[in-house]
């Protein structure tokens, strides 16, 4: 898996949720929601997704960050729903 950090993250975000909760989540599935405020969630989905589509540069990373954050519709509530979202809406 990627392995990008913090520190790489350029949006605020909450941290009030354990980092050990969202690395327990595997994939892309359809019945979790996906928490776009958390800061560990989103820092372990964009991880996954950028393995899942071979990416690996950290402008990527931030410019799906940046899509999540400004443009993410909310119509996309589960972890699947943002992939899809994010095939269609985002290349590196």
């Amino acid at each position: 898996m990627a392995k990008f950090t913090t520190a790489l993250l350029r949006h605020s975000s909450i941290w009030n949720i354990p980092e050990s909760e969202t690395k327990e989540i595997n994939g892309f599935p359809e019945n979790v929601i996906f928490k776009w405020n958390q800061g560990y969630e989103i820092l372990h989905f964009i991880n996954r997704y950028m393995e899942h589509r071979g990416w690996h540069a950290p402008v990527t990373f931030q410019k799906i960050e940046s899509a999540i954050k400004t443009r993410l519709p909310f119509s996309a509530k589960t972890h699947h729903d943002v992939k899809l979202w994010l095939d269609a809406n985002v290349k590196p």
